[in-house]
């Protein structure tokens, strides 16, 4: 039995649902686009800087390959790929009305499981003291890409890597919502870009590989028992009558 948060459409939509074709098609995905920002990235900068702040963590997974694995510095390249993974979601479900409620379902429970996830870096902070070699390493013309990075996020927020979960799940819709087109290639550069992505979260030294594995299992497990079912189950009669009424 699924879970059933998120399964449907919040009132908040109402309007960019009913207008979705306003600002030449693009309002209902901009407001998707807004609602990550804002509802993710905002709590993220807030459990962030609390963590920092309590300066408490409940346990060390540090492992001994963690201190195996390497800095490279131009990895925060791919590290940076996350941030195209919003757009790309909101942008590319709205091929048409099937994926546009899907686009509002998938985005309802991001957004849900990333609250979720900030409830585990309050319960469970683990400081991810591994940073401390990046700042031991040279760096070169990748200096001011750490500089930024590390003045915005400190070394708390560790498990499960949002990074991960949220790019993991971004490509699964994609994937979903193009399966059937002729875009292997488009497919192969996605996923090639997500394990990189994947690499770059452990060669930055921003995160452990305890936080890379369980971000991978958060997101294939939200995706299999929660996210799949309730995107089959939008286009009900039952679910298409409350994106009509909205």
């Amino acid at each position: 039995m699924s879970l059933k948060w998120g399964s449907k459409p919040w009132r908040i939509w109402s309007s960019h649902w009913q207008n979705k074709s306003s600002i030449s098609g693009y309002r209902l995905p901009i407001a998707l686009i807004l609602a990550i920002i804002f509802g993710a990235g905002l709590g993220y900068l807030l459990t962030n800087q609390f963590s920092y702040w309590r300066d408490w963590q409940a346990f060390d997974p540090a492992t001994g390959l963690d201190s195996w694995i390497p800095v490279i510095p131009w990895m925060i390249v791919p590290y940076s790929t996350l941030y195209f993974c919003y757009p790309m979601a909101a942008l590319l479900g709205m091929k048409n009305e099937k994926t546009q409620r899907e686009n509002i379902i998938f985005h309802q429970t991001l957004l849900i499981l990333t609250w979720m996830v900030f409830i585990i870096f309050i319960i469970l902070p683990v400081e991810v003291d591994i940073r401390k070699s990046v700042f031991e390493s040279e760096l070169g013309v990748w200096q001011p890409w750490y500089d930024h990075l590390h003045a915005v996020d400190t070394e708390w927020n560790a498990w499960p890597s949002l990074h991960i979960v949220q790019s993991l799940l971004a490509v699964l819709v994609v994937s979903r919502w193009y399966k059937n087109e002729n875009t292997k290639w488009y497919f192969r550069i996605l996923w090639f870009a997500w394990i990189m992505l994947t690499i770059s979260v452990m060669t930055t030294k921003q995160h452990f590989v305890w936080d890379a594995l369980t971000g991978i299992i958060v997101g294939l497990v939200a995706w299999k028992f929660w996210i799949l079912p309730l995107l089959d189950e939008c286009h009900s009669e039952e679910s298409i009558a409350s994106f009509e009424s909205l």
